[in-house]
């Protein structure tokens, strides 16, 4: 089933598929230059171009996947733990992989609630990074945000619990984010 960027259980998907992209490159280039030189007798003709060619979006497929592979999907466990808290106008993000012109990064979750960017991650390797990016960034729009990320599930289910909007979400941060996704 085809899973949508910010949807839970998306970066499974989109290992699964760049590979299977991979793989069909890989084979296809290969296929088609092993019968052109069967064929013609010599790896001098069109075949052997297009097969050559065919690595480029393989290649493609290939660094995607790269990006993907060392982070996991969200357990759906978690999913139902923040669903119920959602509040009106809140807007849920799972399973983001982005990446700035430094490094890539990861957030598990991420709920925008106003001017709140309340964010969940595991890995907490990254986060004055993923705070600067995204402060930086919307401070070049002219928008103001305040930014949370983190560690501890408790502690994130505790602030969405208190958290109350303080006013709509702008659309400067849901095309931020649209736009900062990988895949």
């Amino acid at each position: 089933m085809k899973r949508l960027k910010g949807e839970q259980g998306y970066i499974n998907y989109k290992k699964k598929l760049q590979s299977l992209i991979v793989i069909l490159f890989i084979a296809s280039g290969l296929s088609l230059f092993l019968v052109c030189r069967a064929v013609i007798g010599t790896s001098r003709n069109l075949g052997t171009v297009l097969a050559v060619l065919l690595t480029l979006p393989a290649a493609k497929a290939l660094v995607n996947l790269i990006l993907f592979l060392p982070h996991k999907s969200v357990e759906p466990q978690f999913c139902e733990s923040v669903e119920p808290l959602k509040a009106e106008g809140d807007r849920y993000y799972y399973d983001l992989v982005f990446t700035s012109e430094q490094s890539s990064m990861h957030l598990d979750f991420l709920c925008v609630r106003g001017s709140e960017l309340i964010a969940y991650s595991k890995d907490g390797a990254k986060q004055e990074k993923i705070l600067s990016y995204f402060t930086e960034s919307m401070k070049k729009r002219g928008v103001g945000i305040h930014m949370h990320i983190f560690r501890n599930v408790d502690t994130l289910l505790a602030r969405l619990k208190d958290c109350q909007a303080d006013g709509e979400v702008s659309e400067e941060v849901t095309e931020f984010i649209r736009m900062i996704l990988v895949g």
